[in-house]
């Protein structure tokens, strides 16, 4: 009997996934050929990235008995031919959004529709596809209050269970392709910490569970770098392990869940930002921000600055200490994340891209829509951002959210000797003595003279005097 290809791409999962029930229900009692293709340009991140999608690929594998399919190379090419290889009438995948995703699908149709097979696609990542809610008045959503006021008063499906295990393992059918290379990234070194990031199915529900369990400290704690009340799910949501269907209704009416519900939302605000206005992934999408004039990355000493706030030694601890985060684990807490993206683009002055393109390359959770257009919301240029004139200043943000440093110890050992009153200011210990004068550098730039040098850039584009927009310091 002619079959069906299932494309797995940001699904990597068994439950609550549509487009595995699609694909049983269209096979009809034939054959299901379950793909992946590993595409270099996914693999081309941090090797801790690459490794947790190589551990979920493992877990998705096991979960089909062994009997997924894999290619390695250019995905509408391999989907195709992987296609033509089984013999199958129809291709179905969950729809993306990403400008990427759409060039690649409309190949993948071209190339399926010359072969007379049919690509389908269904559902999205999201609890709500892109696209389902507009303005009232027409158009997208801009704001995030009123989109998230829609959502919560149109509601979302509830998830369902995977498929029964006899059925699955009747339906699916020997992989007609396991490329060599594509099973070499099954076994890429697990360089992130498996504890803390489930990298399966299995691992990324009992992580939700568990969440769901302290749910309650989530709207108190949720800010707090040292403090583990964040879920750590976005790598899990970021591949699909789990869909934010199963989370919402695992939180629901409970304590603190509707806060964490909230929060899960600006994925989808987000989406729709992306999908209405594909340009907004790498351009400004408040075009002032055009003119915004910006020191070179490619030049010194900027070039210099930007490789020390990379590392995390610019002298601030709690911009170092997300940085350091960063590159150790492959993900960053969300305070951590506004801060150092502030210090970039208002302390350094390098424009948001730079930020963006290093976070996506070594984020576990690296999304475009989500990465992107938060780098944006705290650059000024995208949508509901932030007002420019709030720069985070990383001393006071340290000092509130980080109080007596346990953030910044973890991170920065060299300062976890010092008393409370230093850790966040080591430079005031270097002083005493009590810190080397090597073992730890000096600020960089001088946060305050920074601050005016922005908001003296922001009045060029806006034509506002920065006395009028200045605030108060974050």
């Amino acid at each position: 009997m002619p079959g069906v290809v299932l494309w797995f791409r940001r699904d990597l999962r068994l439950a609550d996934n549509r487009a595995l029930e699609r694909a049983l229900l269209l096979a009809d009692g034939g054959p299901v050929h379950a793909f992946f293709c590993a595409s270099p340009a996914l693999l081309a991140t941090s090797p801790m990235r690459s490794g947790y999608l190589g551990a979920a690929l493992g877990g998705l594998d096991r979960s089909l008995l062994g009997r997924l399919g894999l290619a390695h190379g250019d995905p509408a090419s391999e989907v195709a031919a992987f296609a033509n290889r089984a013999g199958a009438e129809v291709v179905v995948a969950t729809r993306e959004f990403t400008p990427l995703a759409r060039r690649r699908d409309e190949r993948a149709a071209a190339l399926l529709g010359g072969a007379g097979i049919k690509l389908e696609l269904g559902d999205s990542p999201y609890l709500l596809p892109p696209g389902k809610l507009a303005r009232a008045a027409g158009g997208w959503h801009r704001v995030f209050t009123p989109f998230y006021r829609r959502l919560s008063e149109h509601g979302f499906d509830a998830p369902r269970p995977a498929p029964e295990a006899d059925a699955l393992e009747a339906a699916l059918a020997e992989p007609v392709l396991r490329d060599a290379r594509a099973l070499g990234v099954l076994g890429l070194p697990e360089l992130f910490d498996r504890h803390r990031f489930g990298a399966t199915e299995e691992e990324a529900l009992a992580q939700l569970a568990a969440f769901a369990e302290r749910a309650g400290e989530y709207p108190s704690g949720r800010n707090l770098p040292a403090a583990e009340s964040t879920s750590r799910l976005s790598p899990a949501l970021r591949f699909g392990l789990l869909h934010p269907r199963q989370v919402a209704a695992a939180l629901s009416g409970l304590p603190g869940g509707d806060e964490a519900i909230r929060q899960l939302v600006w994925r989808d605000f987000f989406a729709q930002t992306l999908a209405s206005e594909p340009r907004s992934a790498w351009e400004n999408l408040d075009p002032r921000f055009d003119r915004m004039a910006h020191d070179d990355p490619s030049a010194s000493p900027v070039r210099e600055r930007l490789e020390t706030w990379k590392q995390g030694r610019t002298g601030f601890p709690l911009v170092d200490a997300g940085m350091r985060e960063l590159a150790n684990t492959g993900w960053m807490h969300n305070r951590a994340r506004m801060v150092v993206a502030s210090f970039l683009v208002k302390d350094l002055h390098i424009d948001w891209r730079v930020g963006a393109r290093h976070f996506m390359e070594n984020l576990l959770d690296g999304d475009l829509a989500s990465n992107n257009h938060s780098w944006q919301w705290v650059a000024g240029s995208g949508t509901d951002a932030a007002p420019y004139f709030r720069v985070f200043n990383p001393v006071l943000q340290a000092k509130k959210f980080d109080p007596e440093g346990s953030y910044i110890r973890a991170h920065l050992p060299e300062l976890a000797h010092l008393p409370t009153r230093f850790v966040h200011e080591p430079w005031e210990a270097k002083r005493l003595g009590m810190l080397e004068p090597d073992a730890y550098p000096e600020p960089i730039v001088d946060h305050a003279r920074e601050r005016e040098e922005a908001l003296r850039r922001f009045g060029e584009i806006s034509g506002k005097s920065e006395a009028g927009e200045a605030g108060q310091p974050a």
